[in-house]
């Protein structure tokens, strides 16, 4: 088997080099290759980090592909009219290549419009696939077959002491950078703070020597003072970055080229100016992703008992932005798509399960996936820039897996058992200060000018109506200017989707 394909980032490729007598030095493609012809198939269950590898054998034309557990390092595929199979990490390059037939997938485009990002399986190339976290793929025969070697689970253990999980929490957390620092240079690296835990949390763990901190000057949204008062605390240079509405509206095309797909998560636009400065300080970056949906930090999942059980009201995820009905009516279409196989298997696997667990499961598997890893991943590989996130390394999630929910959520406080541990590295009220959830004010930049104007000349375009309802868009986005904050993620959707149709000449 030859290696085609390898990305990521292995943080135990030191560890992998001694077990498989390669030089310390080696590289990861190095490291994939020798362990392939070592472990085969097993190989991805020995791997800690961000990954997606293909091999190809010359011989039988059979192709193995695999993807890292927690979904960090994207993959897509797929098999052509002749039956031919392409992927690759970016989906640019598949939905550009000529073998390729261009075309719209309506049900992805349904998805995208109730959860605001590429949920599942689906994008919105039709034919064109992602593999999920913790899957393999084999291509033979011109037959795709799809494989788990990675199912998270849920045990929680009530032994421990809280000062137990916290001391735990910290060494791991520890040991992972740890990893980290043999593979980058630290001397040289940064880190994402918005003054909350996470971030916090992750610069007093590496020590590096500069913190970048994404505000929005004038808005009483930013966190940028308080990020700053921290970097200073931990004796860390701060670098803020200002979005203005101008230079987000710029960045809003950036990001879709570079995702390939739309994304309406306003902070993966800031992500993504965010990642363009980091570039400047140097080739690594930390960054927080994955602790909210480990630990368990949304104000949603104070609402567990109602939502983690299979008879419903089910959870679709924190990113929801309208229903079935709502999404088929504006989109024009006959009839909704079912949007339930999206979330039915991840109940149905977490039967039994505690109902906060049961909501983490699904965040991991749909949002942290589909949204935040995947729109932090491309805006860095943009860049230039090694993003590096010790909270989504499989051991971790392991870890928080353990951890019983009544010590994630305690006493209306989230993520109660990750501030314990921080409280290790960092005075008491920053690592118990109230999430803020690094709020983009695109609602308030929504009402006025110039972002309204240029928002309105996209909404009720010649393009628009291609694929909207106008009078049932207009009427949102009416009621949005006249103060119904909820709906403004549809009209938001619906612009972030029409900016990248206009890209990709859809």
């Amino acid at each position: 088997m030859k290696l085609l394909l390898f990305e990521g980032c292995l943080r135990n490729r030191k560890a992998l080099c001694r077990e498989l007598a390669l030089p310390d030095g080696a590289d990861e493609a190095a490291v994939i290759d020798a362990g392939y012809r070592r472990w085969g198939a097993a190989l991805p269950d020995r791997l800690y980090g961000a990954f997606a590898f293909a091999f190809h054998d010359p011989e039988s034309g059979a192709f193995f592909c695999a993807r890292d557990p927690v979904g960090q390092q994207p993959f897509f595929y797929c098999v052509t009219e002749k039956r031919e199979f392409l992927f690759g990490c970016d989906i640019n390059d598949l939905a550009s290549d000529p073998r390729y037939r261009r075309a719209l997938d309506p049900q992805a485009l349904q998805y995208y419009m109730q959860m605001g990002y590429p949920a599942g399986a689906r994008t919105l190339w039709r034919g064109i696939r992602k593999l999920m976290p913790g899957q393999c793929l084999t291509f033979r025969d011109g037959e795709c077959r799809i494989t788990t070697y990675y199912r998270p689970a849920y045990r929680p253990d009530s032994a421990p002491t809280e000062e137990e999980w916290a001391e735990e929490i910290d060494a791991l957390l520890s040991r992972v950078i740890d990893e980290d620092r043999e593979n980058v240079d630290f001397s040289t690296a940064c880190s994402f703070l918005s003054g909350g835990l996470d971030s916090s949390y992750l610069l007093a763990l590496t020590g590096v020597p500069r913190a970048v901190g994404v505000g929005f000057r004038g808005e009483a949204a930013s966190e940028t003072p308080q990020a700053a008062e921290t970097a200073r605390m931990l004796g860390a240079a701060f670098s803020e970055v200002d979005v203005s509405p101008e230079g987000f509206l710029d960045a809003v095309p950036r990001l879709v080229r570079r995702t390939g797909l739309p994304l309406a998560d306003a902070s993966a636009v800031a992500f993504t100016v965010g990642c363009e400065r980091a570039a400047r300080y140097g080739a690594a970056c930390f960054s927080g992703e994955g602790a909210d949906e480990f630990f368990a930090g949304y104000r949603i999942y104070s609402q567990a008992d109602r939502l983690g059980h299979t008879g419903g009201p089910w959870h679709y995820g924190c990113a929801g932005v309208m229903t079935d009905e709502d999404a088929a009516r504006l989109l024009m279409q006959e009839a909704p798509f079912p949007s339930a196989p999206l979330v039915r298997p991840l109940y149905e696997e977490t039967e039994g399960c505690e109902h906060l667990s049961r909501l983490l499961r699904i965040d991991c598997a749909l949002w942290l996936e589909g949204d935040i890893l995947f729109g932090a991943h491309c805006s860095a590989r943009a860049a230039g820039l090694k993003l590096l996130l010790p909270y989504a390394d499989r051991r971790v999630f392991e870890l928080s897996a353990r951890i019983p929910s009544a010590l994630k959520w305690k006493d209306g406080v989230d993520k109660y058992i990750l501030r314990r541990a921080a409280e290790k590295r960092l005075p008491a009220e920053t690592a118990y200060r109230p999430k803020a959830g690094f709020p983009v004010p695109v609602r308030e930049w929504l009402r006025r000018d110039p972002f309204r104007r240029r928002a309105e000349e996209t909404l009720f375009s010649p393009l628009s109506a291609r694929f909207f309802d106008q009078a049932l868009l207009r009427r949102y986005w009416t009621q949005f200017q006249a103060g119904n904050g909820i709906i403004w993620q549809i009209p938001y959707a619906a612009y972030v989707f029409l900016t990248w149709a206009r890209e990709y000449g859809i």
